[in-house]
């Protein structure tokens, strides 16, 4: 099963729910659609809550930077990730780190949701 998704705007956030099996074709329609969701409400903050089944295969975690840049994801968008399923934390940690090293992202990983409204709300 893929990837399945909700995105809200809500309090001035793009907020993003999201379950289910990760690859790379459901990662990357998710993304152009929260970037979709950005441009319409004017708004670069992301929350996402993710409760994924099974952790990122490695090269589709690897592949998050060209998931990124072809969805219009900027270092002006600002992501905070909240994983909820602690097994799959590590491939989440991953992406991330991929992300920030290459200078892709301006976001962090949670692993708790008030933490990651906090950290957004702190723009």
């Amino acid at each position: 099963m893929a990837v399945q998704y909700t995105i809200e705007y809500r309090d001035s956030v793009i907020e993003v729910h999201v379950s289910g099996s990760p690859d790379r074709a459901s990662s990357a329609q998710m993304w152009t659609d929260i970037v979709a969701a950005t441009k319409e409400h004017g708004c670069l903050y992301i929350l996402g809550l993710s409760n994924l089944e099974e952790s990122h295969k490695i090269s589709d975690a690897i592949d998050h930077q060209a998931i990124f840049l072809e969805a219009g994801v900027t270092i002006d968008h600002r992501i905070a990730w909240v994983q909820m399923n602690p097994a799959v934390v590590e491939s989440t940690r991953l992406v991330e780190t991929i992300l920030l090293n290459r200078g892709m992202v301006n976001g962090r990983l949670f692993d708790d949701e008030f933490e990651a409204r906090r950290w957004l709300a702190a723009r």
